[in-house]
């Protein structure tokens, strides 16, 4: 017999935790009492303590089979009453930090308490998705631009002209990385994916994409040009002016309406007076709506496209050099990205004018 623990004292890790008989075992003791045996002669034969035959025998009827019937655990210490409190007080501040829910209520329940009382809600701590500010204004106008357009054909769609600028950031596009570790090589330096704080080099492009009889077309994707005349050296609308005169006589034909969202360079007098002059329509566009322009998803696929075909790119350093070699390797990327990618997104304006639609005007996933 093992000698007993002092009171206190250390809990031996050599300690065998005591096992639950088996269904079979039990068939067993319970067989042998029906049969006429008594607890210590069972105790002998099956070598089993004469307690657990005791035990056995005195909850048989509460179990199902000889299967072990679930522990009750610790009571709880909160009833419907306190879980009713807490959803009440979510639904009013979702974004309350656990801390901050345990301050507001006067309570000490742990995190995990928290989360048990919400899970018959089905409610739980999501990351927040990161999107345009947006207010009621800014909801109703793009809820009023999807309404009329809700019913709208593919074929209607597919007479608008997609376009947009990006900034295109040497190592941006990368996805995230999964490995193979073990709990304890968490923060090994081989299972980390590191990244870089600085700014790297990057490039303004601009690109449009439409369908002409049924098939996409698209345009060059144009390195904007810096404006050193403006203000603070960047991008203004003389340097959108540059984009127009020199793609659209390629792009434009009649029937196509061109859409642009409301950037201030867009919006410019300059600008909207050169698309009047040359009688090309404008869509007007509604505000803070980068879901409903299907080209800005083009742009995650082209950064990531240039990072598989051009990895000699990240050990470039930040020269002149670089930027030439990422400028290139942007085009080239553009040049081959798929047909069927870009007829993908367009065709998917039904479904994101509907989800505008059912938000009432406010984010979706898209």
């Amino acid at each position: 017999m093992a000698t007993p623990r002092r009171p206190l004292g250390p809990i031996s890790g050599n300690k065998i935790k005591k096992k639950e008989l088996t269904p079979y075992k039990r068939g067993q003791i319970v067989g042998a009492a029906i049969a006429g045996a008594d607890p210590p002669t069972i105790a002998t034969c099956l070598e089993t303590p004469e307690s657990t035959v005791r035990s056995t025998l005195l909850y048989d009827l509460h179990r199902l089979n000889g299967e072990t019937v679930q522990r009750t655990g610790r009571p709880r210490t909160w009833n419907d009453y306190h879980v009713r409190r807490l959803v009440r007080l979510i639904r009013a501040q979702p974004k309350l930090t656990y801390e901050e829910v345990r301050t507001e209520l006067r309570w000490k329940y742990s995190d995990s308490t928290l989360k048990r009382m919400l899970e018959p809600s089905g409610i739980r701590n999501w990351r927040a998705k990161r999107r345009p500010h947006l207010t009621a204004v800014h909801a109703k106008k793009r809820y009023d631009w999807c309404k009329a357009r809700l019913n709208w054909t593919l074929a209607e769609w597919r007479t608008y002209m997609w376009s947009d600028e990006c900034s295109a950031e040497r190592g941006k596009g990368r996805s995230g990385e999964w490995c193979f570790r073990t709990a304890a090589e968490k923060w090994d330096p081989k299972m980390v994916q590191t990244y870089s704080k600085s700014r790297d080099i990057s490039v303004m492009v601009w690109a449009c994409f439409w369908f002409i009889e049924g098939k996409i077309r698209r345009s060059e994707l144009y390195l904007l040009n810096r404006d050193f005349e403006s203000k603070k050296h960047g991008y203004s609308a003389r340097s959108y002016l540059e984009v127009l005169d020199d793609q659209m006589p390629k792009c434009w034909e009649p029937g196509l309406v061109f859409m642009q969202d409301n950037a201030p360079i867009h919006m410019a007098r300059t600008v909207r007076q050169w698309f009047i002059d040359m009688g090309i329509p404008v869509v007007d566009w509604p505000p803070f709506s980068p879901d409903l322009n299907p080209i800005e998803h083009i742009w995650h696929h082209l950064k990531k496209l240039v990072l598989e075909m051009h990895p000699e790119l990240e050990g470039m350093g930040k020269g002149e050099q670089a930027i030439e070699a990422l400028e290139k390797a942007l085009i080239e990327a553009w040049d081959t990205l798929p047909d069927q990618l870009f007829e993908q997104v367009a065709d998917s304006m039904p479904y994101r004018v509907a989800a505008v639609v059912k938000a009432k005007g406010w984010h979706t996933k898209y």
